[in-house]
């Protein structure tokens, strides 16, 4: 069953753009400091409180494959497309301050609850060190999406006070070595399992200290952290296409997802995603680019294989091209070519709708309960392969990693070559990082810590026009302007912004 994290109105600071000035109001509540914290229900309603922010956060996690060479966002109000185009500042798009102050927002309301968790008498042990341990790993898992973002970030690890506003910002490698800290401290408070689902664990302490560690490479550390991931006992679900449907939210395959639930706290995964003809937005399709990068299913690409046939292009393809999108022909809904208004593809990941006969006879819903997985043994086992690759070469571990994601009875495609160059391997993990992980918000990423993204991005024609990516400022968010207007700030801004 899963587990509604609801939003406690008035339970903590929420650390954002403030000033010194301070209204003073009296609390149309019952809910204070000094009458909070006194029992176990209070300490799961702070919890829960931190989870809300966290699904707040990813409310449009979708979106940073947008950002990336993957995929084109119709829509210019999310804000995603000016970060493509490198039409964005700091004053905007909404998503720079968005991300920002929903992160700080998660460190405060963690902060609250390490500061108060020991003032509850009575508290159950075990709870209480799961706590801990959840919101350690909610803190560091916010810090990590600041430090990816923005670089360097002030680094804050009490309960929210007015002069924090004048923080300056510390290293970027400092807010690394924090965000560890805080994940190795989590391990050692949080259980193996857990009777809620969508509630950290061991393994997702592991897995996003593995992801922090290949991030920043730190390829060594991050090959031993994704191998103690390995071994305890997560399995890759068969059917790729069916990992992302809500009837099998949180099966043997997921470390760590966010956990949604429709009307009360709902998504708009469907909405987005879905074909407008169908009832959907098509607010986020996939490139061209994207669809040749899938292989045919001898494993070679569409320019090397003497099975592709450019009158039939999405035949005898990897699998996966036609379990993620829909592509040009085909009937969803009972609509045949649903999608040929927006460039003829659409995206079929994290929805419902399929290619055989009708599955609804409504339109796509407003809002859903299906969840955004963060952390899949799939991702954990491309982590070791990249990292063991990059710190070792591409021994038979590395092979082992990369064929046991492709063996998937679903995708069935061939292992990868043998006598394979690291520099060779690279760049097979990477393919199968793209393919593998397309919407889950690695490419935006991948793609700046590689040191790529003004290749595959700058020059990069899409239905709106032609993109820009200036290596010298894009490889940081800047800092959101609103900031800067917080009177007596040290912060300092990100180059050429």
């Amino acid at each position: 069953m899963k587990t509604y994290i609801k939003l406690i109105l008035g339970l903590s600071l929420i650390l954002t753009s403030c000033t010194k000035d301070v209204i003073e109001v009296a609390s149309s509540t019952n809910i204070s400091s000094e009458t909070f914290w006194k029992t176990e229900t209070d300490a799961r309603l702070a919890l829960n409180g931190i989870y809300n922010s966290l699904a707040g956060l990813e409310q449009n996690y979708i979106y940073y494959d947008v950002m990336s060479d993957n995929a084109y966002n119709n829509y210019p109000w999310e804000g995603y497309k000016a970060i493509a185009d490198g039409t964005h500042d700091a004053r905007g798009p909404g998503v720079i301050g968005w991300i920002w102050s929903s992160c700080f927002q998660g460190i405060g309301r963690a902060n609250v609850l390490l500061d108060n968790v020991d003032n509850v008498e009575g508290l159950d042990e075990d709870f209480k060190n799961s706590a801990i341990g959840e919101a350690l790993f909610l803190r560091a898992y916010f810090y990590f999406k600041l430090s990816d973002f923005y670089g360097g970030v002030p680094i804050i690890t009490e309960s929210p006070k007015i002069e924090h506003s004048e923080l300056p910002r510390d290293t970027k490698e400092a807010v690394i070595n924090q965000i560890i800290d805080d994940l190795d401290q989590a391990y050692n408070h949080l259980p193996i399992t857990q009777t809620e689902v969508g509630k950290a664990t061991k393994g997702a302490a592991r897995a996003l200290k593995a992801r922090v560690e290949l991030y920043n490479e730190r390829w060594e550390d991050a090959a031993i952290s994704a191998q103690e991931v390995l071994g305890m006992g997560y399995t890759l679900f068969p059917e790729y296409r069916d990992l992302f449907r809500q009837a099998n939210e949180n099966n043997e395959e997921v470390i760590f997802d966010v956990q949604y639930i429709s009307p009360e706290q709902g998504n708009l995964i469907e909405l987005y995603l879905g074909s407008y003809t169908v009832g959907g937005w098509s607010s986020v399709v996939p490139l061209q680019n994207m669809i040749d990068e899938y292989e045919m299913i001898d494993g070679m690409s569409i320019s090397d294989s003497p099975l592709y046939d450019p009158e039939n292009p999405y035949d005898n393809r990897d699998p996966r091209l036609k379990q993620t999108i829909s592509v040009p022909g085909a009937t969803i809904n009972g609509i045949v070519d649903h999608v040929g208004e927006f460039g003829g593809y659409c995206f079929k990941k994290y929805t419902e709708y399929d290619e055989i006969g009708v599955v609804s006879p409504t339109p796509y819903p407003t809002e859903t309960g299906q969840n955004v997985i963060i952390l899949r043994l799939a991702s954990v086992l491309l982590t070791y392969a990249e990292a063991q690759n990059e710190a070792v070469g591409p021994d038979a571990s590395v092979y082992d990693a990369i064929n046991e994601i492709r063996a998937r009875p679903s995708v069935n495609m061939p292992p990868l070559p043998l006598g394979l160059s690291k520099s060779q391997m690279r760049e097979a993990i990477r393919h199968e990082r793209r393919v593998e992980l397309l919407l889950e918000g690695t490419r935006y990423s991948d793609i700046r810590r590689w040191g790529i993204a003004e290749q595959v991005m700058d020059g990069l024609t899409d239905p709106g026009g032609i993109r820009s990516f200036n290596p010298d400022r894009d490889y940081l968010f800047p800092i959101p302007a609103g900031e800067f207007d917080i009177e007596g700030t040290a912060l300092e801004q990100n180059p050429n912004y």
